[in-house]
């Protein structure tokens, strides 16, 4: 990745700051953080505590179990499993580590509940765009054959196999991955004895405990004003997850195409700028973002509101933000 995109990048998606208390010195902890690329955007990894080797350790900790995810889950890793299983489509069902099934299984899940809004079989689709530099709109013979092979109902998961009944068909699990190696990281770390860390992938956060100044402050941008927040979230024990419209998008014709695609057609989902997801795990919240995005705000609030413990914020095409009833108290005024 291009350094100066990836500067860029860190700097739109997610401000994190430390929520002031009155705090003696003699209680004041030491924030300890490091930061690298992984997944195909910046990681932060932030411990709090006071014993710099014990920090260090946990950071490095994390590091490693959010990159063995990677290398296990990305599309993009020829002798990733997910590879793997895109390549024995339609003929052959692949040995896979106990982790990407559950991945799967957990995938398939947020299918179900979602009528299919959230599918990771949308991975031929999302190859056909580029949505860097200028961009580019898929080949319509190419896209509706693609389309055709979108179905999460096809895939075949028997023990530690997983299999894809259609040839063509491909996995992405670009929309829950991220999610799920941030929850490893952070039992890694909390392996370490840590109460108190936050990671931080692209904007998909889960923070434990507290900073060392009282609780994480998360803020939402802005979906159309860049560098502003829309709200401000305090987050203990939390994971937070937005999905938005400009992150990764052009514009030709004077429509906007970004990369949050609707399985049911495999264009880009209207109706929505951003979806603020706050959850238990990162998991959860990350594959919750798109799924909601992609139903849009009714159906999508609608969904929020029957899962237990999960609160959002939907931003609509107007620029209107809606609250789940219990968000506010999340919200830091």
């Amino acid at each position: 990745m291009d350094k100066k995109k990836v500067i860029i990048l860190f700097h739109i998606l997610v401000l994190i700051f430390a929520y002031k208390d009155s705090v003696g010195a003699e209680n004041i902890k030491k924030r300890f953080s490091e930061t690298r690329l992984l997944m195909g955007t910046v990681v932060e990894v932030i411990v709090i505590g006071d014993k710099e080797d014990v920090a260090r350790k946990s950071i490095a900790d994390g590091f490693y179990a959010m990159e063995r995810v990677d290398r296990l889950m990305s599309n993009f890793k020829e002798d990733s499993d997910i590879s793997r299983i895109n390549k024995g489509a339609g003929s052959k069902a692949v040995v896979v580590d106990i982790d990407v099934v559950e991945v799967i299984k957990k995938s398939i899940y947020y299918s179900e509940i979602s009528d299919g809004a959230f599918d990771i079989t949308i991975g031929g689709v999302e190859e056909l765009y580029n949505f860097e530099d200028k961009g580019r709109i898929p080949e319509k013979g190419k896209f509706k054959n693609s389309v055709s092979l979108i179905g999460y109902k096809n895939i075949i998961i028997n023990g530690n196999t997983v299999h894809l009944a259609k040839k063509g068909m491909k996995l992405d699990l670009g929309g829950i991955a991220k999610g799920y190696a941030i929850d490893k990281g952070i039992d890694a770390i909390r392996k370490n004895g840590v109460a108190d860390a936050l990671v931080n992938a692209g904007g998909d956060i889960r923070a434990i405990g507290e900073s060392e100044n009282g609780q994480w402050k998360v803020g939402v941008l802005h979906p159309r004003e860049n560098g502003k927040l829309k709200d401000t979230l305090l987050l203990k024990n939390l994971s937070v997850a937005t999905s938005g419209d400009y992150r990764k998008y052009f514009i030709s014709g004077g429509k906007r195409y970004h990369h949050i695609l609707n399985p049911s057609t495999g264009l880009p989902t209207e109706g929505v700028q951003s979806v603020t997801i706050i959850a238990p795990f990162a998991v959860d919240s990350d594959a919750l973002a798109t799924a909601v995005f992609v139903l849009g705000k009714k159906k999508g609030m609608e969904m929020i509101e029957r899962l237990k413990d999960v609160e959002g914020i939907i931003i609509d095409s107007d620029g209107l933000a809606i609250y789940s009833s219990g968000v506010k108290k999340y919200i830091h005024n």
